[in-house]
């Protein structure tokens, strides 16, 4: 039998929570478990009761809009330390999305009443996630900004500039066809997308690793539309 995970040393891997004394995590870890979620699995469906709130601490979560043939549209991917689902919690309203595992993830998740506890006993935590939410916001506003406006062209290359880089070298975050959904293209169109940027000596591909060799001349690209 595996021991108990210890919640408030999960929650220190938040920046959220890194600011929390003993007796703060107490508050807060009053009505809040871990949660394991299978690769494929989910963590809430749409339409479930938003009673609380998930961070992830070892995993990924893409939050999907299920489609009415089977089709799906990616919102948005959630990795270590961050959270997801609360703009439908302090809504009072229910969760307006799935929630599902990329992968194998543990994920803690935190009661409404244990949060609004905390945020009374810790007004900084209220400015933290306002701004996420904020940022969540401006988010979702050039998302729809790259769809509408935005060519396939300049959205792949607005994306792919948008990774975390080490050196020359950033990755995908998941399979390519969730991208594509992400970005708002079919999976043949970043496919052929892709390929374009290969043979104008933009980028390389390897897997999902992806080179950019000279970002300049990437940005550059994308400015010329």
């Amino acid at each position: 039998m595996q021991d108990p995970l210890d919640v408030g040393a999960l929650l220190k891997h938040s920046p959220l929570f890194q600011d929390f004394d003993d007796d703060d995590m107490a508050v807060l870890t009053r009505e809040s478990h871990a949660v394991r979620v299978s690769r494929h699995d989910f963590a809430f469906h749409r339409g479930d009761r938003a009673d609380g709130f998930y961070v992830v601490v070892v995993g990924a979560i893409k939050l999907v809009l299920p489609g009415t043939h089977g089709q799906c549209k990616v919102i948005e991917f959630f990795g270590p330390g961050e959270c997801f689902g609360e703009p439908f919690m302090f809504l009072n309203r229910p969760y307006a999305a799935d929630a599902q595992a990329m992968e194998d993830s543990l994920l803690v998740w935190i009661g409404k009443r244990a949060i609004d506890d905390a945020l009374h006993v810790h007004p900084r935590l209220a400015r933290q996630m306002l701004a996420g939410l904020s940022a969540r916001l401006h988010t979702l506003m050039c998302d729809i900004e790259t769809v509408n406006l935005q060519s396939a062209n300049e959205r792949l290359i607005g994306y792919l500039l948008s990774l975390p880089r080490k050196f020359d070298r950033t990755r995908f975050p998941c399979s390519k066809s969730l991208v594509a959904s992400k970005l708002g293209l079919a999976p043949a169109t970043l496919s052929r997308t892709l390929r374009q940027l290969v043979r104008d000596g933009l980028i390389r591909v390897e897997g999902r690793e992806v080179v950019i060799p000279n970002t300049t001349a990437l940005q550059r690209q994308l400015i010329a539309g």
